[in-house]
């Protein structure tokens, strides 16, 4: 149980560093292909010093023993990143934080047919809660021509569940290295597209925080959780940040929230908080 305990609060630690995510998108004012070369080329260097520190002279090495679920995993990385790109372009900030957070119903699922892994009762109740708190703050944000962006939210929700649980079925490889195959991947995909390199210095700043320190940090923490707590448990805890993020527009642009956000936040937050509680205290 303490093992789990471990990948619950790296999970709490991960959503809260990558909680301003939306708003520094918002903030840089970029086109799509030059969010997505530079939120996938950039974090780059903090993975890659990473791993340095980590394998040392096994460092090349850690490429070759991700094997093909690594390859999997790299795969559905880049994929994310650039639909979440396209998602929070293409429609609400809320929309996008709301359709993500049916991850924890994907991984759950994916759990149940991959892993075998049956998610209790208790578990199944907060993870409905906690939809419906979704579909609270989503009342009014879902539009028709938002679309494009809510499919697009879909796919990185089924990404992130699907990724989550390949990490905890090959819980005795190291995927990090994916981590950075996946930016590669993205970051390659976006090149040929015309990147805006004329940048001011607060677009610069905005970028180096983003990418460098809120990206790579939480993802990294993604990839190590699921080996220690069930990937659908790990996604539960990641979904609050779509309450964190919108609490960051509100403080930093004062974009005040609707009140149907402020009460399917604070029903999100008190079953999330009750779940991490009732999980976390059972320690043998």
């Amino acid at each position: 149980m303490k093992t789990r305990n471990k990948g619950l609060i790296l999970s709490f630690i991960g959503v809260l560093i990558i909680s301003p995510d939306s708003l520094l998108i918002r903030l840089v004012n970029l086109d799509d292909f030059s969010l997505i070369f530079y939120r996938s080329a950039l974090p780059i260097v903090t993975i890659l010093i990473f791993l340095i520190y980590t394998y040392q002279k096994s460092f090349l090495k850690s490429f070759y023993l991700i094997g093909i679920p690594g390859i999997i995993y790299a795969i559905i990385y880049a994929i994310t990143h650039i639909c979440f790109v396209y998602s929070i372009q293409n429609t609400a900030v809320a929309n996008t934080l709301v359709l993500i957070a049916s991850a924890p119903i994907f991984a759950a699922l994916f759990s149940v047919f991959i892993l075998k892994e049956i998610p209790s009762l208790f578990t199944w109740i907060v993870i409905l809660i906690s939809m419906f708190a979704m579909v609270i703050i989503g009342v009014g944000s879902f539009t028709t021509t938002g679309l494009y962006g809510d499919l697009m939210a879909l796919i990185v929700a089924a990404g992130m569940g699907f990724s989550m649980v390949l990490v905890r079925l090959f819980k005795n490889k190291d995927l990090v290295p994916a981590c950075l195959l996946g930016c590669l991947i993205a970051a390659i995909y976006a090149l040929p597209f015309g990147i805006s390199f004329n940048l001011n210095n607060e677009q610069i700043v905005f970028l180096l925080i983003m990418c460098i320190l809120i990206l790579p940090i939480p993802f990294m923490i993604l990839t190590i959780s699921p080996k220690f707590a069930p990937a659908h448990e790990v996604a539960l805890i990641f979904l609050l940040e779509s309450v964190l993020g919108t609490a960051w527009v509100w403080f930093i642009i004062n974009e005040s929230p609707p009140i149907n956000t402020i009460i399917g936040g604070t029903l999100l937050i008190a079953s999330v908080t009750i779940y991490i509680y009732q999980t976390t205290r059972k320690i043998n």
